[in-house]
């Protein structure tokens, strides 16, 4: 079943949404990372997934450029999506922007994501981020071709253009799936996005990415439980409305396999 999105109340605004796990210095840069000259549109929403030390006891109730910060905890580890689920049921505002503990913001990106809120319906936000470019090339490739023939639902299907710290979207109850540990944010995408839903793109890089990508357990690891994870997240495609859902699962679960067959012709599976 498709969840609905909230008919909300909720000033116009960005609620920033950070789920972390012992990671007290990353978090508080996270949180510096995030300023406004609309103090009264933007908050910080921390959730401590766990964390040995009770998080809420050395965070501070602002940043220094004024920003609330407000801090919710779980008493065990539940995951990220978890986490992100509680921080999107706290949000005080209409849309949510995502970041997690590692990486940061750049200085504009509030005040511009909140211009772009300004100016008209947006459903679905996402830009640029520094350190993983690969991202907005898919972005730009569909936005500068693809997209005059290939609806962004069917994009999306095939591969992810959107990396969770670029990622704006209108507040809803929850993101789904839970149990997932690895494309767990993919998997949240491909069942938000509808033909229907209003998406804007922007190629500035708004959000910096310190970590190599795959670096987290091990490059081989970090890549094969990836694999598994996206074909695990397209099961959320054969719960959509008939005729697109699976359609859109077959055809992105021929893509998932090209990329297994690349994966193992490059030895990405044996370093």
């Amino acid at each position: 079943m498709i969840m609905q999105s909230i008919p909300s109340a909720r000033p116009s605004g960005l609620s920033v949404v950070i789920p972390t796990l012992n990671r007290l210095d990353m978090v508080l840069r996270a949180c510096q990372s995030v300023r406004s000259e609309q103090l009264d549109r933007v908050e910080i929403v921390v959730v401590d997934d766990g964390s040995v030390d009770d998080l809420r006891q050395r965070l501070p109730a602002s940043n220094e450029y004024g920003v609330p910060i407000r801090c919710y905890r779980f008493p065990r580890n539940r995951g990220p999506q978890a986490a992100r689920n509680l921080g999107i049921r706290r949000a005080r505002f209409s849309h949510i922007a995502f970041l997690d503990s590692d990486d940061a913001f750049t200085a504009e990106k509030i005040d511009l994501v909140l211009q772009q809120l300004d100016s008209g319906p947006v459903d679905l936000l996402f830009h640029g981020v520094q350190g993983m470019p690969k991202y907005g090339k898919l972005a730009r490739l569909w936005t500068g071709t693809l997209s005059r023939w290939l609806p962004f639902d069917w994009w999306i299907a095939l591969l992810n253009p959107v990396v969770t710290p670029a990622l704006v979207i209108r507040r809803e109850r929850r993101l789904g799936v839970v149990s997932l540990r690895h494309c767990e944010d993919w998997c949240f995408l491909l069942r938000y996005v509808q033909s229907d839903t209003r998406i804007r793109f922007l190629p500035e890089e708004l959000s910096i990415v310190y970590r190599a990508v795959g670096t987290t357990g091990g490059l081989s690891g970090a890549i094969w439980k990836m694999r598994k994870g996206e074909f695990a997240a397209r099961r959320v495609l054969l719960r959509s409305p008939w005729p697109s859902g699976l359609p859109r699962y077959c055809l992105g679960g021929m893509a998932g396999l090209l990329r297994i067959m690349s994966d193992v012709l490059r030895g990405r599976y044996f370093r």
